[in-house]
């Protein structure tokens, strides 16, 4: 890692991820209005495990460059919650206010690691840089968790029209870095979207396992960002 003067991250699921329980309120209230008793924990698990799937759920699709930034992505993601813990009504409405909520960045929080980290590589000198396939408010969600000012630059899928592991927008993020292809180092859970993108595009890549997915991985990997300093 001290060979690199530059670390670029993934945003979610990297570090940003659900507010379970935030998430898991509206469910447990909207589940309870079709007569269905769900409990916090119940419906936690079953968002966790929803966004553990995301790399593979998105792996056929650009989200970010659907249209109303892959609203009938989100709309499929977060009914399919109330289908898995045991509510089959119409919840259309409901799906829609939260899918809205949730682009609007109410239910992102970051992983305990993040801020740490960030401190931890910004005391050594590193440049901190975002590349991400989100939607173009994905700064706005930065400001709002506080860790904006950590990064020098930002890349993200729904401002530039390309998402990972699309080689050309790797080429965006290192115009941003300024600095030469071999400085840089990728960090990101996703092995298709972010390693395999990277390593395509001329870059070293860690990946992030966080939920221990892939045990096999040949390359560089880390279960929590503490690792990456």
């Amino acid at each position: 890692m001290l060979t690199y003067s530059t670390i670029v991250f993934d945003a979610g699921g990297t570090l940003l991820h659900m507010d379970y329980d935030a998430l898991a309120r509206v469910y447990v209230r909207v589940a309870a209005t079709r007569g269905v008793p769900v409990s916090i924990p119940h419906a936690r698990a079953v968002l966790e495990a929803l966004e553990n799937e995301m790399p593979q759920r998105q792996r056929q699709r650009a989200v970010s460059l659907e249209a109303d930034n892959g609203a009938r992505f989100w709309d499929e993601f977060f009914g399919d919650g109330f289908r898995r813990l045991g509510v089959l009504d119409d919840v259309t409405r409901e799906v829609t206010e939260i899918r809205t909520r949730f682009q609007r960045g109410e239910f992102e929080t970051l992983y305990d690691d993040v801020v740490p980290t960030l401190d931890a590589l910004r005391a050594q000198g590193k440049q901190l840089g975002i590349l991400s396939n989100f939607s173009p408010n994905l700064e706005d969600v930065l400001r709002a968790l506080r860790i904006h000012a950590y990064f020098s630059f930002f890349i993200v899928s729904g401002i530039v029209g390309v998402e990972k592991p699309d080689a050309r927008i790797f080429d965006l993020m290192v115009h941003a870095a300024r600095v030469p292809r071999h400085e840089i180092v990728y960090i990101g859970d996703s092995v298709f979207h972010d390693v395999q993108g990277a390593r395509v595009a001329g870059l070293a890549a860690i990946l992030l396992d966080r939920y221990n997915q892939h045990p096999e991985f040949n390359g560089a990997r880390v279960r929590t960002l503490r690792e990456v300093v």
